[in-house]
């Protein structure tokens, strides 16, 4: 099954920022100089050598003239995404207002423990602007609109497609499932398959020499999977094209691929780990992949302060009938941070938290739970899906993985199409 962590990849990246990075001695680059033209919306090569500084930070690769070049080209691509994303976005009247930009950084500080503003702090301490990451942000919020307005209304699943994907994943009970995260390229014309190949291989020889995997997925991937450091959750045998399946199947647990060719681009994968698919149905080694939502408050808080945080937990569980409700309702309330929690088993957390293990055991998928007093923190959280009963998980999680394995395809093609009609100008003179 496939999961979507939107933030968690992102804060695992910045997490080290304030020590393991040393400020980084700004780059001479030709400032005036334009990098590309997308629909005649300049980038400028400084714009390109701030995100390139950037990139090559979160990697954690040293900031040389060779790197620079190495990485420039495909994120001069991403920022070409970005622009054509955004372009359509203010096409389609869809906006992203400051306060949506400043509650992800909001986010991002608590995932890392940051006080507020130490995200800002951090960067400059890199002698990198807030407004690389902030521009970053501010795109993908629009993307995500976007795909929501133009793309998801178009999906549907239907009861012959779950079936059917039942009958699969039945007849792959007691084989080795396997968990992969990617890096897409993708390969709008068969005239830049090579170009976007030679990009491929840097960036397998970059992680060759150690660069953390989701740091390039960030930097260089395109693709829902690119908000959840290019992990697809488990896969099984037969589920992905045959050229990936083919290359999985040669991998060890950590181990990276070659750059594999499909009719949609070309991806490099990572094998994160193996198990063999299906569940006994011993109650206790039943799975759940859980989120929970944390509304904090003072710890030094009075019992109506706690009373009144209390309410606004019941509130948010009040108007949410699903985990994606929650995460959406999370996303609008101050304060509330939301976390993914993956491959729980009962027996563990009857050892952990007998009450939420209680009250799991007979929820429903997508049901609020709680709240519950955490420390300083009113807790909720809801399984958002099951396996266990016999191995198989429920139709709902079936149902919820065909529909974003038919999101992303869809959303893939819609940005392929932006490519396509958008007029580009990529200037080779403009060197960083």
């Amino acid at each position: 099954m496939r999961r979507f962590l939107p933030l968690t990849a992102f804060a695992v990246l910045l997490a080290g920022l304030t020590t393991s990075f040393v400020a980084i001695t700004p780059v001479c680059a030709q400032s005036h100089c334009i990098a590309a033209k997308v629909n005649e919306l300049p980038i400028t090569g400084f714009d390109l050598s701030q995100r390139v500084r950037f990139g090559l930070m979160l990697a954690r690769l040293p900031d040389t003239a060779d790197n620079r070049n190495r990485v420039a080209q495909q994120v001069l691509r991403q920022m070409i995404d970005e622009r054509l994303q955004l372009d359509d976005a203010r096409r389609n009247n869809i906006t992203v207002a400051q306060s949506e930009v400043d509650e992800r950084v909001q986010q991002l500080e608590q995932a890392n423990g940051m006080p507020p503003g130490g995200l800002r702090a951090a960067l400059a301490n890199a002698n990198v602007p807030f407004s690389v990451l902030t521009d970053q942000l501010r795109a993908g919020i629009a993307w995500n609109k976007l795909v929501r307005r133009k793309v998801r209304v178009g999906i549907d699943v239907t009861d012959p497609e779950i079936d059917e994907s039942l009958r699969q994943i039945k007849a792959n009970l007691g084989k080795s499932e396997n968990r992969v995260a990617e890096i897409f390229l993708p390969v709008d014309r068969p005239d830049q398959a090579n170009e976007v190949l030679r990009t491929a291989r840097r960036i397998q020889e970059q992680l060759r020499a150690g660069a953390p995997f989701p740091a390039m997925v960030q930097q260089f991937s395109s693709g829902p999977s690119a908000a959840a450091g290019g992990d697809l959750g488990w896969v099984l045998p037969g589920s992905l094209d045959p050229a990936l399946d083919a290359a999985i199947a040669r991998l060890g647990v950590n181990q990276v691929s070659e750059p594999i060719r499909t009719q949609a681009g070309w991806h490099i994968l990572k094998l994160l780990a193996q198990r063999p698919y299906g569940r006994a149905a011993n109650p206790a080694n039943v799975r759940y992949n859980m989120l929970q939502l944390l509304l904090p408050f003072p710890a030094n808080s009075s019992p109506d302060e706690i009373e009144r945080q209390k309410s606004l937990a019941q509130n948010v569980m009040s108007q949410s009938k699903s985990c994606a409700d929650l995460r959406r309702i999370c996303n609008r309330t101050k304060g509330c941070t939301a976390a993914d929690s993956e491959d729980v088993s009962m027996g563990d957390l009857q050892q952990r938290a007998p009450a939420i293990a209680e009250a799991v055991r007979s929820a429903g998928i997508g049901q609020a739970l709680g709240p519950y007093h955490a420390g300083s923190a009113m807790q909720i959280v809801a399984v958002c899906s099951r396996e266990g009963e016999g191995g198989l998980p429920s139709r709902d999680a079936v149902q919820q993985n065909i529909f974003v394995t038919k999101l992303e395809s869809a959303a893939r093609r819609y940005m392929r199409d932006l490519r396509r009609n958008a007029v580009i100008d990529i200037r080779k003179d403009c060197r960083i």
